[in-house]
């Protein structure tokens, strides 16, 4: 079941992840009136090959798609006429380059399923080969938002039943800058049903400051997208790209700024947001197409659902956080094996001291490079907040 889905991953990679990089989406991307070749540029420079967005008509789709053709940014969408003159206008789009796949709905409830099926099989008579993407709720949810259904029937019936081309959820962990107790829990369920159903799947970031949410940091950022990827995410999110302040919710519920504000222009957000992605890609090799094959914590705090690490892991002699609390993922690929240590404190450094047994390889954080490591030599490496130290070793 690992190799194959490895290789669904790998296959399915192959239409976003042009260059072995990991695909970064902007869901709530660029809107129509805003949809310019420079601002998809904004958008490219920042890391993000992905806009998710809704448009009013075909006519401003085409011109969006158009747009980003030039920036290199592929488009997930929707608008009326894929839904009235399906024929038509699939036939304009379907082979267009921009065009990254369908969107069929956020935060779906059971009795939704049958309707986002219905479109999709609709899509597919003038599409063959269409990538479909729905958002699912996090664990947090209400049993009245998903049907009475336990958490884990709803991800099982949702995988079952909607075409979707990966999972994907939005669990934002960070309120009052504290993580949510749930959070890991949620990653544990969904890294699970991945593999038993042969789909990848893709997590979010929270950029927008809205509710009990509050203003991003770069610490913060990395705890989430890399907590993703060591759980074995094969996309990342940001929810939001773009500030709407157009939408009468966001004014409701005191949303502020986003990646970029209402015009378009980046906020202090994008600068870390950017500098996070570029980490990202650099050590894209490590996690393209990689399968997580067990992740545990460490530390005096376990998160509900996870699992303790009670052992050292091979080939280290010594391995110690200094009871700090980290997270360690398992990691496997074509060619290699992979330990990541993740530093889950928002404000402090952690301090990994570790001793091998026989030869291992680091990856250098600012270059993506490997590293050669002595054995039997006493290391003390320092792991900033939210980041990640990865060591590598040949597969056998």
């Amino acid at each position: 079941m690992a190799k194959i889905l490895s290789i669904l991953s790998l296959s399915f990679l192959s239409f976003f992840a042009a260059g072995q990089k990991i695909p970064i989406l902007g869901f709530v991307g660029i809107p129509e009136s805003n949809a310019t070749v420079s601002n998809y540029k904004k958008m490219k420079e920042a890391g993000f090959s992905i806009s998710l967005m809704t448009f009013s008509d075909h006519q401003n789709a085409l011109k969006a798609l158009d747009a980003a053709s030039q920036s290199n940014i592929k488009l997930i969408l929707s608008y009326p006429e894929l839904y009235s003159e399906p024929q038509e206008s699939i036939s304009k789009i379907k082979n267009h380059a921009a065009l990254g796949g369908y969107y069929l709905g956020d935060e779906p409830r059971p009795r939704d399923f049958k309707d986002f099926k219905k479109f999709a099989e609709t899509i597919k008579v003038y599409d063959p080969a269409p990538v479909f993407y729905a958002n699912l709720f996090p664990n947090y949810t209400t049993p009245q938002q998903i049907d009475g259904l336990s958490y884990i029937d709803y991800i099982r019936r949702a995988i079952n039943e909607i075409p979707f081309s990966f999972i994907s959820f939005d669990n934002y962990p960070l309120v009052n800058n504290k993580v949510r107790p749930g959070f890991y829990e949620n990653l544990e369920l969904v890294r699970r049903e991945s593999g038993n159903s042969n789909k990848p799947f893709w997590a979010f970031a929270c950029t927008a400051i809205h509710f009990d949410y509050l203003k991003p940091t770069l610490a913060g950022l990395k705890l989430q997208q890399f907590s993703n990827l060591l759980y074995g995410a094969q996309g990342l999110q940001y929810f939001t790209y773009w500030t709407m302040t157009s939408d009468p919710n966001w004014k409701k519920d005191h949303y502020s700024y986003a990646i970029v504000d209402d015009q378009g222009n980046p906020t202090p957000t994008y600068t870390i947001v950017k500098e996070l992605n570029e980490q990202i890609q650099r050590v894209a090799w490590v996690f393209l197409g990689a399968k997580s094959d067990a992740v545990f914590h460490i530390g005096d705090e376990i998160p509900q659902g996870t699992t303790k690490l009670k052992f050292v892991p091979e080939p280290f002699q010594v391995f110690s956080t200094r009871r700090k609390n980290a997270m360690i993922s398992f990691m496997t690929a074509s060619k290699n094996k992979f330990i990541i240590v993740q530093n889950k404190s928002l404000s402090e450094n952690l301090i990994l001291d570790y001793k091998l047994k026989s030869t291992l390889k680091k990856v250098h954080n600012l270059s993506g490079k490997e590293e050669n490591l002595l054995k039997q030599k006493m290391y003390s490496d320092i792991i900033l907040p939210g980041d990640i130290l990865i060591f590598v070793k040949d597969r056998k």
